[in-house]
């Protein structure tokens, strides 16, 4: 049988049941969307027959999960820096530098400047724009809970009664994080990422099998993260064998783990229950915290990285992995044939007499989101 429905990232209880419902509309929306296409706009972009969307279509027998990971430090900012302190400073400069589903906080000690606590989510804004616009009491509850007790209702809304996710606890990469900011942070984006790569390519007699062709033909993401290049190439390595595939349920972003090969406490401090996920279950953590327990004489500030103190949350986030979950079926069943081409900008004057484009899923979110992206 198809899937129920869909439930909230990392099985969140916050909805109500009606709420539950909607949310679940919402995805099926979104896949829906990114199975279609962009065909109208684009060339040799649609439809991605190999994507399907749970709701509606069986995942059957031969199922099989793949968890997908890749690290948290933004690639961009590596490329575009010359030293490890200026990365670290960059990252942590901007969440909008944090592009790799992961973004984070730092509050330090306003005394030694020391850190004494890195706050890191990758709860997607969509889920936050709905739950705050249909339960902005919950979502009050949660800010004062996670973020800080001092949020207040004019703190998180507009004047106009609507959420702003920019808010003055959720803006900066010291004043709190609760949900991802940075643009291409969405959950859309991942379902548009999973489906644009599921779309099997060849150039002339090459099926195109490499990361980065595959990307940078199929124009599903960003070729210099981290997260999009290897994503792609795993999900289309399924449907090459012929294979369905889709996202798990819950659809979300989440933290697969945190290394701390290198890691020392000072004095060989244990460090044992530094690193806590607060919101999500164990297998599908959406919030993580680094901060020492009580009364062990020491902050994150004291901990060393190879030698080196932690002075930045990015020194953290290069030992964080993410996560996502594909699920790939009917292998060696699919009848969709190969494109022979890479996705590209129709002529101007072939989109203007194309017939007018299938609903999107960002006509469903306009009622309650304040803003909906594709990844591009």
């Amino acid at each position: 049988m198809p899937l129920s429905r869909f439930d909230p990232p990392g099985f969140l209880t916050d909805l109500e049941e009606a709420q539950r419902r909607a949310w679940s509309d919402f995805l099926n929306e979104a896949f829906d969307d990114a199975a279609r296409g962009h065909p109208e706009e684009l060339e040799f972009d649609g439809p991605r027959a190999q994507l399907y969307n749970p709701l509606k279509i069986d995942t059957e027998a031969d199922a099989q999960t793949l968890d997908i990971t890749w690290t948290a430090f933004p690639r961009n900012v590596r490329l575009a820096s010359v030293s490890d302190t200026q990365r670290w400073r960059r990252a942590d400069s901007s969440r909008d530098l944090q592009d790799e589903y992961c973004e984070w906080s730092v509050e330090r000690d306003p005394n030694t400047d020391k850190i004494t606590r890195i706050t890191f989510t990758c709860e997607g804004p969509e889920y936050w724009s709905f739950l705050a616009n249909t339960a902005p009491d919950t979502a009050l509850t949660l800010y004062q809970k996670f973020v800080s007790p001092a949020a207040r209702h004019e703190d998180l809304f507009l004047p106009n009664g609507r959420y702003n996710p920019r808010n003055r606890f959720n803006a900066t990469t010291v004043a709190g994080a609760m949900h991802l900011i940075q643009p291409n942070n969405t959950l859309t984006a991942e379902i548009e990422l999973a489906a644009g790569s599921s779309v099997v390519r060849k150039i002339g007699s090459h099926l195109l099998d490499d990361e980065q062709e595959l990307i940078r033909c199929g124009q599903y993401g960003g070729p210099d993260r981290h997260s999009d290049p290897h994503i792609g190439a795993l999900v289309n390595s399924l449907t090459r064998q012929k294979a369905d595939v889709t996202l798990e349920n819950p659809v979300g972003l989440y933290f697969a783990g945190l290394s701390m090969a290198g890691w020392a406490g000072p004095n060989g401090a244990d460090l044992s229950g530094v690193w806590r996920t607060v919101r999500g279950t164990p297998e599908k953590p959406v919030r993580a915290v680094l901060e020492v327990p009580p009364g062990r004489g020491f902050v994150v500030g004291d901990i060393t990285i190879d030698g080196r103190p932690i002075t930045f949350g990015a020194q953290v986030a290069d030992f964080i992995s993410m996560k996502l979950t594909g699920v790939a079926t009917r292998f060696g069943r699919s009848a969709a044939q190969p494109m022979a081409g890479c996705s590209g900008p129709r002529p101007a004057e072939a989109v203007a007499a194309a017939a007018a484009p299938a609903p999107r899923v960002r006509d469903f979110l306009e009622p309650m989101l304040p803003f909906a992206g594709r990844r591009r």
